[in-house]
């Protein structure tokens, strides 16, 4: 009966992690598919979805970390479905915010979901503190929560407080495009937590020695959390799959022609996205416990590969504005995605700890993904040559090297692997 109670309550955490992935995707697609048509509008839609994925992700990890504590407490798996449920508002009153009529009700859906997501998140970390398992743990641990209790209280205070901003205040960013200031409420939030995080840290947390004995509750709370990372990745990994096709089902298909297009379309995105998952689950393979840095590249990777359907979806619209802003976001993006994505892979390859065994064969073979990523980056921005008016047909000659670029990388990265196995 245990272990079945035991099955369950790890199947439902996954859940939850899953679907915390889910509502990151979401807000990717949500927020940047408003339309844009001069380049401060596209920084303010980058902006917001910035601080919706960065309020979410901090959130997440602090509730994260208190439900480490004691994973088969019901009542902070209650609170921690309730708090993923709430997240998910965030990323709508945003969209609402950005291209609605009703910006001033988004604006104030978007700061009520900002104070109650910290709010939440403030209930469970106490709890957690109050659990016979928090007794065990570290004292430097237990500064980490207390720590990060009073950057979500001052979070959640702010987030309430800027209700008091009038409801008809706006700020104009250029003719036609107007922010409620009120919808400000959302970054003020995350500054103050951010802010308290590092001020109360530095005064206080920093005086307490950091133990290098990792006792067997911290061992346990890291693999929980490990645990909670790698379902939280791979469901935004596999949204960004989804997201792939449905953000091209707005193009308008009149002839054969426009399917085919989309469908060529729709493949680039996943065979990327596909090569960049599988590298994922391959340094997860290797290294099958927590570490914060190795942790916090494949979180970043997470986060360009989320962005590239919508962003891409800005290169095949119509409208020479979007096009022109679409294609350089996105070179951009990709370019820096294959740093991000090389940088992990070489990060990987010099851990040395005893906890994690790296052959030098593994090891080898990271550092040649590493520079294969560098080079995709490189041949990806030497696209920028190609004019963007250029096509092959009705295919843009920029989209066609872009194939060329990803199909020459993965089959030269094999070929390379082969023949670095069988020399002796």
């Amino acid at each position: 009966m245990e272990k079945w109670k035991e099955t369950l309550r790890e199947r439902s955490q996954a859940m939850i992690d899953g679907v915390m992935g889910v509502v990151i995707a979401l807000a990717a697609y949500v927020v940047m598919s408003v339309p844009v048509t001069g380049w401060s509008q596209w920084w303010v839609l980058l902006s917001f979805f910035m601080m919706v994925f960065m309020v979410s992700i901090f959130v997440w990890d602090a509730a994260a970390n208190a439900t480490a504590i004691a994973p088969s407490d019901g009542r902070l798996f209650v609170l921690s479905l309730i708090l993923v449920v709430f997240l998910i508002p965030l990323s709508f009153s945003a969209h609402l915010t950005l291209s609605s009529e009703i910006k001033g009700l988004g604006a104030t859906f978007l700061v009520i979901s900002t104070g109650l997501v910290f709010a939440l998140a403030t209930l469970i970390v106490i709890l957690a503190l109050r659990t016979q398992e928090s007794h065990t743990l570290p004292r430097w641990l237990l500064a980490d929560l207390r720590v990060t209790t009073v950057g979500l209280i001052a979070g959640s205070v702010v987030a309430f407080l800027s209700l008091l901003v009038p409801f008809e205040e706006t700020v104009s960013l250029e003719p036609g495009v107007d922010i409620p200031v009120r919808a400000m409420g959302l970054a003020w939030a995350f500054g103050a937590f951010f802010v308290v995080l590092m001020v109360v840290d530095l005064f206080i947390r920093r005086r307490l020695p950091i133990s290098i004995d990792k006792s067997p509750e911290v061992q346990e709370m890291n693999q929980v959390f490990y645990s909670k990372m790698r379902a939280m990745n791979s469901a935004i990994f596999g949204m960004a799959v989804g997201l792939s096709a449905f953000s091209l089902m707005e193009l308008p298909v009149k002839v054969a022609a426009d399917l085919t297009l989309s469908l060529v379309h729709f493949a680039f995105l996943f065979f990327l996205i596909i090569v960049l998952w599988n590298r994922l689950f391959r340094i997860y393979a290797v290294v099958s416990t927590f570490y914060e840095g190795l942790d916090f590249a494949v979180s970043l990777v997470a986060f360009f590969v989320v962005l590239t359907p919508p962003v891409f979806r800005l290169v095949i619209l119509p409208g020479s504005a979007t096009k022109e802003i679409g294609s350089i976001v996105f070179l951009v993006l990709i370019a820096t995605l294959s740093l991000t994505n090389g940088a992990l892979h070489l990060y990987t390859a010099g851990l040395q700890r005893r906890e994690v065994a790296i052959s030098s064969e593994v090891k080898k073979e990271f550092r040649r993904w590493a520079w294969g990523s560098f080079t995709l980056g490189i041949l990806f921005l030497t696209s920028l040559l190609i004019p963007l008016t250029a096509t092959l047909g009705y295919v843009s000659l920029r989209v066609i090297a872009w194939w060329v670029s990803l199909i020459s990388f993965v089959v030269i990265m094999r070929v390379v692997a082969r023949v670095t196995h069988f020399s002796p």
